[in-house]
């Protein structure tokens, strides 16, 4: 049979080395671009027997001039699909030969060419290069791939680098919620992820991500997303990070449907409250959220459907201010006192047509409405206030004085008191070496503090609130400082006894506990 070789210029130490996963996946490449993914799962065709795999396209052929230069494509369509290179077949197959002794054999139209090294002088010395050794055949429409030899496990290899490709019936694909022509959206089939595939670190293999037609990523929510519009920046096309899994989320969830919008928001429903911790959050789902809630709010009958399946959302706007601040705690405290459930979301709920926390709180009746403190109400301040001056004039460094008392009249408020602070720009430290964060302008208590029986509590209430001076409820600073202020009161039990007898004259002898409203 007469034959010609044909050099590529290519030595076999090319500073390249791919594993059999990328080898077979450009193999295969070259018949998916030929097709195009609508057709592929229909088109391509495999057997394996006796070491051999053959792999081909019928309905196909093309020139091997394409498989001589690096940088050409034997893509004709507009569409681009998988490859971007143009060097799959050539670096593909000095990795199979050199690396794995395996022998490859590509034909088309009216030509066959087998995969072969031969030695050429450079410079004067001898080096082994790749080339073509090509051959006539007789006219066929038939491309066809033919590997040896190939383990069975190699050829389990192959079956799961198909995979690895957008294709209509590719196992990974559950039922469709949206498609057009930026990509698709399904649920994953839970079938078809095998070890060999790419995934990304930290979300395992509960969903796909195909960018570019190619398997490039996983994600957590159950979901597999194609994004085809996908410039790949690195030529390996090695796994993607998690915040491009996030990137790509984003751009798809500015395109899917109303109706797949709801669907990828229920199915990502634990960032439902998921806020930028920082004025560039490349890790925040916050962007996938606000859009696909953007997405949803275009049909009033979707929005509907998922009032209905979600009745109890509550939004929580960003605060700013220290009154905003101080009406949120509030706003908190009364919703973990309530018996109903509700779930805290972002700000964009809002377009679906949801509340706010602080206003359903508001519409309950549940934020402390305060006023100043009665007559009576004072000499109970005053009396904790002297407690203070007497054992705790150091640890909470009264240099500016007391705050100024406020008393919570909403029998509803669910907190007993509270402390408004003000980030303060003095350097002070105590003597026990904490650093003081605030400066306390109002601290309130509530009403029914004031009652005959009830010093104790009120002073429990007033220490609490003080050591706000060293943080908020949160924070270990504050933490710290309360259990310390509780382990000074408890060394001076005699004196806060006194303190008790002086609050229980504040009241006639035959008085019945509480104070009247005013």
């Amino acid at each position: 049979m007469e034959y010609k070789i044909i050099p590529l210029n290519i030595v076999l130490t090319y500073p390249v080395k791919w594993g059999k996963y990328e080898i077979l996946r450009d193999f295969i490449q070259n018949f998916y671009d030929s097709v195009g993914y609508q057709e592929f799962g229909e088109r391509f065709r495999y057997e394996y027997s006796d070491d051999t795999l053959s792999m081909w396209v019928d309905g196909i052929s093309f020139s091997y001039d394409w498989l001589l230069y690096i940088g050409s494509s034997t893509k004709t369509a507009d569409v681009r699909y998988a490859g971007n290179y143009g060097e799959g077949f050539k670096i593909a197959s000095l990795c199979a030969v050199r690396d794995f002794g395996w022998n490859v054999t590509m034909s088309s139209d009216d030509w066959e060419l087998s995969v072969i090294t031969q030695e050429q002088s450079l410079d004067g010395k001898t080096v082994e290069m790749l080339a073509y050794k090509m051959h006539q055949t007789p006219k066929t429409d038939r491309s066809r791939l033919t590997l040896s030899p190939i383990s069975d496990e190699e050829f389990q290899l192959f079956k799961n680098t198909i995979t690895s490709y957008y294709y209509y019936g590719n196992p990974l694909l559950g039922r469709r919620l949206w498609e057009g022509k930026e990509g698709a959206v399904y649920l994953y089939s839970k079938e078809g992820y095998e070890e060999s595939l790419l995934y990304t670190y930290g979300y395992g293999r509960k969903g796909a991500v195909f960018c570019g037609y190619q398997l490039l990523g996983s994600n957590p929510f159950g979901l597999v997303v194609c994004l085809h519009d996908y410039e790949q920046e690195d030529r390996e096309r090695k796994a993607l990070y998690d915040f491009h899994i996030i990137r790509v989320f984003e751009k798809i969830a500015h395109c899917v449907s109303p109706e797949a919008a709801m669907e990828m928001l229920v199915k990502m429903r634990r960032y439902w409250n998921s806020v930028p911790s920082k004025r560039v959050d490349i890790h925040s789902w916050s962007v996938t959220i606000k859009r696909l809630i953007s997405q949803i709010s275009r049909s009033s009958e979707v929005t509907r459907l998922f009032r209905e399946r979600y009745p109890d959302l509550l939004y929580l706007d960003p605060v700013f201010t220290n009154a905003a601040k101080n009406m949120r705690n509030q706003a908190r405290a009364w919703l973990s006192s309530q018996d109903h459930s509700y779930l805290l979301v972002q700000e964009a709920f809002v377009r679906l047509g949801y509340p706010s926390l602080e206003e359903v709180c508001e519409r309950a009746g549940g934020f402390a409405v305060n006023d100043s403190p009665t007559e009576l109400e004072d000499k109970g301040f005053e009396l904790l206030e002297d407690i203070v001056k007497q054992i705790y004039a150091d640890y909470f460094v009264l240099d500016n004085g007391f705050p100024e008392r406020k008393i919570i009249r909403n029998y509803r408020a669910s907190c007993s008191g509270m402390a408004e602070l003000k980030k303060t720009r003095r350097q002070l430290v105590t003597d026990a070496g904490v650093p003081v964060r605030y400066d306390i302008s109002k601290l309130y208590l509530k009403r029914n503090l004031f009652q005959k029986d009830t010093f104790y509590k009120a002073l429990a209430t007033y220490i609490h609130e003080m050591c706000h001076i060293f943080g908020g409820d949160a924070s270990n600073a504050f933490s710290l400082a309360l259990t310390r202020a509780m382990e000074i009161l408890m060394q001076q039990h005699d004196i806060i006894s006194e303190y008790n007898e002086k609050w229980l004259l504040l009241y006639p002898a035959d008085a019945k506990g509480g104070l009247n409203d005013r």
